[in-house]
């Protein structure tokens, strides 16, 4: 994939006739003319060199966010640069760190690699030629990175786009399916209403699925804002329930039961969002458990925590699937011929630790699956006002 491709051919010529900028971070002085010398030697697009003599200098100054590229010695007083790459990248920098060491060392370099470096270079080894292809080589990767990086989010917000637009219509045509269930319309034949309300839940299903689409995305782009209330969670997972749920599981001749501790004190949530993680859970167990299986749904409080669980008697999870379960489009559906997004797991976990808990699942093959949500009875400041 050529760069050339993606950008305009003014922006390309600017940006290869600018300078290069960058920064060492290295203890030693020594260390910094010798690379100092180096980097002057290198020929055709010029490189200008800062240094950062310490490791509180060097995250300062990448905080500043002024330089192309960080070359990072290894040893940096107290702590190293592995520390020092962790941390600027925890607070946000994206632009690209080559480590750099005294001797080869395997560890170094796969801990570096998996903490985000770019690439590893030993000390002893680099010249003009070798620093220039490795500076040129990263910077090169970080554009075509940028480049699919923006593609992929203009994909996902024209998706939000058009899950946003599609909500209207869908719900509109759920609310007609109610009227002629009510019999607005006139009265209806025993198989017009069957029909009519197999059409309302198939309706209400690919509303969720598109309502999912459009969540996952405002959690991606930090669009989510919780709005708390304090309110009786029984309740919200009754009314949950039996207004949406236990018509799913009748249609597969499933027994659906609650088991709800009366002793639990009203719980600080978001009550739309919970709902909607009460939802998925639920919609699940019906889904992967057989026709004739049994789902309870429990709810308990201990150690100032409300725990829901949803409990199913379905075909289980395997071990290696259930460690990405939780991942964004990770889905069973395919495997078992149904119909989903791969969203609602994740969206559920992300919902409930937004909310300071846990989502957590017990699961072993042809023993069923039990997911439990845990919520706080108390929510600090920053949780009430958290943008997810």
């Amino acid at each position: 994939m050529r760069l050339s491709n993606f950008l305009p051919k003014e922006t390309q010529a600017e940006a290869d006739q600018s300078p290069i900028r960058v920064l060492l971070v290295d203890d030693d002085e020594d260390e910094y003319i010798i690379t100092r010398r180096i980097i002057s030697e290198i020929v055709g697009r010029k490189h200008l060199l800062d240094w950062a003599s310490s490791y509180e200098q060097g995250l300062a100054m990448i905080q500043e966010s002024r330089h192309d590229i960080y070359l990072i010695d290894y040893r940096l007083d107290q702590k190293n640069g592995l520390d020092l790459l962790q941390e600027a990248i925890e607070q946000g920098c994206t632009q690209p760190m080559i480590v750099l060491t005294g001797q080869e060392a395997r560890e170094v370099d796969i801990q570096a690699m998996k903490l985000g470096a770019w690439d590893y270079l030993v000390k002893g080894r680099i010249d003009a030629a070798a620093l220039e292809r490795a500076i040129r080589y990263t910077l090169e990767h970080k554009k075509v990175l940028d480049v699919l990086l923006e593609s992929q989010k203009q994909r996902e917000k024209f998706v939000a786009t058009l899950t946003h637009d599609l909500k209207t219509p869908i719900k509109a045509e759920f609310r007609i399916f109610e009227l002629l269930l009510d019999q607005r319309f006139g009265p209806l034949t025993e198989e017009q209403a069957l029909v009519i309300n197999e059409m309302l839940r198939s309706n209400r299903f690919m509303y969720q699925m598109v309502d999912n689409l459009l969540t996952a995305f405002k959690f991606e782009e930090g669009q989510m804002v919780l709005r708390m209330e304090t309110i009786d969670l029984n309740e919200l997972v009754a009314t949950t329930i039996n207004m949406d749920l236990t018509g799913l599981a009748e249609d597969k001749q499933q027994s659906l039961t609650l088991d709800l501790q009366a002793e639990i004190p009203p719980i600080p949530l978001d009550a739309l969002e919970i709902k909607r993680v009460i939802y998925n859970l639920v919609q699940n167990a019906v889904n992967y458990t057989p026709k004739g299986g049994k789902i309870i749904v429990r709810s308990r409080f201990q150690d100032n925590h409300a725990l829901i669980t949803v409990e199913d008697t379905g075909p289980g999870i395997e071990e290696t699937i259930q460690k990405s379960l939780f991942e964004p489009y990770a889905s069973m559906a395919k495997r078992y011929r149904h119909i989903g997004t791969g969203l609602g797991l994740y969206i559920s976990k992300k919902i409930i630790e937004a909310h300071q808990g846990e989502l957590l699942v017990d699961s072993r093959l042809g023993e069923g699956s039990r997911f439990t949500f845990s919520l706080p009875d108390q929510q600090s400041e920053k949780s009430r006002q958290v943008t997810l």
